[in-house]
């Protein structure tokens, strides 16, 4: 399989201080100030997949930060999948193969 991850190279942010200690080149819009910061800062996608996580998360009421790096792994390898339009079968294989990679 091609790796296809990229380095962050600029992270944009709601500006929280949790994300103050990233080690990345760092932006960042404040909804309550501005929807679009002078300089064209905005978190759309990110408030957009949100949006999708919300409710899927509600399901478990409360998660650890193990859990929820879980969840959100698992939330993100079935949106990708049923985006390509892969079958059931697919998804079994590849989760299969995941556990199997990962056990070795």
């Amino acid at each position: 399989a091609t790796d296809l991850s990229q380095p962050l190279g600029e992270v944009w942010t709601d500006g929280l201080q949790a994300y103050r200690q990233m080690e990345y080149t760092h932006q960042i819009v404040v909804h309550d100030e501005t929807y679009v910061s002078p300089d064209g800062v905005h978190i759309n996608q990110v408030e957009c997949l949100f949006s999708l996580v919300k409710p899927w998360l509600r399901k478990f009421r409360g998660l650890s930060k193990h859990g929820l790096e879980q969840a959100a792994h698992t939330f993100g390898l079935i949106r990708s999948l049923n985006l390509a339009g892969a079958s059931l079968l697919s998804v079994i294989d590849c989760l299969a193969m995941g556990a199997f990679h990962s056990s070795t």
